[in-house]
């Protein structure tokens, strides 16, 4: 099973890769010249969501995670894993945004960022930090359903709110937020895979 994992890692990856060769040298394409259409759609909504993303709110909802696993007795490590996890591969993100070297989109709403723009580092935090959080919490076995449902559902809304922010605010074209979404589920992926080397293998 590990190496099924490992396998998905790499065809992942692979295809983020490509998507990056690809994009990197030429002008946005058809889908991202559709997807402009999104741009000043639900700002404020969006904008929101861009908070979710950023490593204050990461961090805050982090602390948050701990609390609730000590409270029901689950593994704080993979808790811990998954933050540890968000921080490096946005670590990652920021070098590979100086490989590809992607020019964003010209017209922005709220916020503007310094940075370039392949891949969006939001999509990669929305698979990587919300998602495996996700996944973490429908695990946990409490007497307290109902609120790990709901938290099961607000954080599956960051997953899809989050690269939409940033289709929203002009942040990125699509295909930046595919590719981060590939990163993302490519990374998910090797941590799996790490999970069932050492023995935490959902």
């Amino acid at each position: 099973m590990e190496l099924r994992w490992w396998i998905a890692a790499g065809l992942f990856f692979v295809a983020f890769a490509m998507v990056g060769i690809y994009i990197a040298s030429r002008p946005p394409g058809r889908f991202d010249i559709a997807a402009l259409a999104l741009q000043g759609k639900g700002v404020f909504l969006a904008a929101f969501f861009t908070l979710l993303g950023r490593w204050y709110a990461v961090a805050l909802i982090s602390l948050a995670a701990f609390a609730f696993a000590f409270a029901a007795r689950a593994d704080v490590r993979l808790v811990a894993a998954v933050a540890a996890s968000q921080l490096v591969s946005q670590g990652v993100v920021s070098g590979l945004k100086h490989v590809f070297h992607r020019v964003r989109p010209d017209h922005w709403f709220i916020f503007q960022e310094p940075d370039t723009s392949f891949p969006s580092g939001h999509s990669v935090t929305a698979v990587v930090f919300y998602l495996a959080l996700a996944l973490l919490l429908a695990r946990v076995h409490t007497t307290q359903r109902p609120i790990v449902l709901v938290g099961v559902v607000a954080l599956c809304i960051c997953v899809f709110g989050l690269p939409w922010s940033r289709l929203a605010l002009g942040a990125h074209y699509l295909s930046d937020v595919f590719g981060g979404l590939l990163f993302g589920v490519g990374w998910v992926c090797a941590l799996t895979a790490l999970a069932y080397r050492f023995g935490y293998a959902p």
